[in-house]
């Protein structure tokens, strides 16, 4: 079944609805009372800390979602209830859509009582298309809104459309804070700082300080600007959560640009895993994508020292 723009848009405003219920929340929570608990996940430090907040944060999302789940028989994905055994079985693999929830990415930054934190739900199809994107930052009180349609595409800023705009001549690039301690980390950052000056930048400023979503969104607010992450044979590199809302947006306006790191689609609903380690991820907004994926000009100057053939060859 395919959904029509007119269910679309009321599935978008149900989003908006979830999210900013959770925004509150969290908003509002005395991170002095805040309990950190850990869970088998990614070999990330963040991948692994849950608190209170996120798991009541996802019960008042799938409170709002709950209706649109029953009928327009939608799956479920979402952080605190993700599991990586009988991936193939889960209702993501047979329904026509999916609603793909991270009810507070950054937790990490959370916990530490900093910003680059996010609300984030997305509605992917069956074939791993992003097709509704809500971001919601508690922090700022800004709320993203993104439908990937060939009729009626939106994409909003608090509700009004959105237009980003090149802002610097310093490329931003934004990475995950467990990158700096990847072996690929000194000569990758150098590659890219080699891409950017051939186009006539200036160089790199880096951050470090945000969870996945909101390093996305940086990018998008904050031209020219990338983030990226690469593949690695470990489990992780980021789940199917904290990239499909971000995802919608940016097949939202021509101006985005978000990938694997060879610039094929992001494989948002993976058969054999929740992870998105084996292709890694590539957002960019103010610069041309070309450089980048062109002859594999990220991996080629930092193969995984983890992965199996790198070990047979050591």
């Amino acid at each position: 079944m395919k959904l029509s723009n007119s269910q679309l848009e009321k599935l978008l405003a149900l989003a908006t609805e979830a999210a900013l219920t959770a925004g509150r929340y969290i908003a509002t929570f005395d991170r002095s009372q805040l309990k950190v608990d850990h869970k088998a996940a990614g070999n990330s430090l963040s991948s692994q800390v849950v608190t209170q907040v996120d798991l009541h944060s996802q019960t008042l999302i799938l409170d709002v979602l709950q209706p649109s789940i029953e009928q327009y028989d939608l799956a479920v994905l979402s952080e605190e209830n993700a599991s990586e055994d009988n991936i193939t079985e889960h209702a993501r693999r047979q329904k026509h859509y999916f609603w793909c929830i991270d009810p507070l990415d950054g937790t990490l930054p959370f916990i530490e009582g900093s910003a680059g934190f996010a609300v984030s739900i997305a509605l992917v199809s069956q074939s791993g298309d992003p097709v509704i994107g809500v971001v919601h930052n508690p922090a700022t009180g800004d709320t993203y809104q993104a439908l990937v349609s060939d009729d009626h595409p939106v994409l909003q800023k608090n509700g009004l459309p959105w237009h980003p705009v090149t802002k610097h001549r310093c490329v931003t690039l934004y990475i995950d804070r467990s990158f700096e301690g990847d072996p690929r980390y000194q000569t990758c950052v150098e590659q890219v700082d080699r891409l950017i000056k051939t186009k006539g930048y200036d160089g790199l400023k880096i951050v470090n300080s945000c969870g996945a979503v909101m390093n996305a969104i940086g990018v998008f607010e904050n031209p020219p600007a990338c983030y990226l992450k690469l593949p690695k044979a470990q489990k992780g590199g980021g789940s199917l959560w904290d990239f499909s809302a971000t995802a919608a947006i940016a097949q939202s306006s021509p101006a985005f640009w978000a990938s694997d790191i060879n610039g094929q689609a992001l494989d948002l609903n993976r058969s054999d895993s929740n992870f998105m380690n084996h292709k890694g991820v590539l957002y960019l907004h103010g610069i041309e994508c070309e450089p980048f994926v062109s002859e594999g000009n990220l991996m080629r100057y930092s193969p995984d020292p983890c992965a199996p053939d790198n070990h047979r060859q050591s």
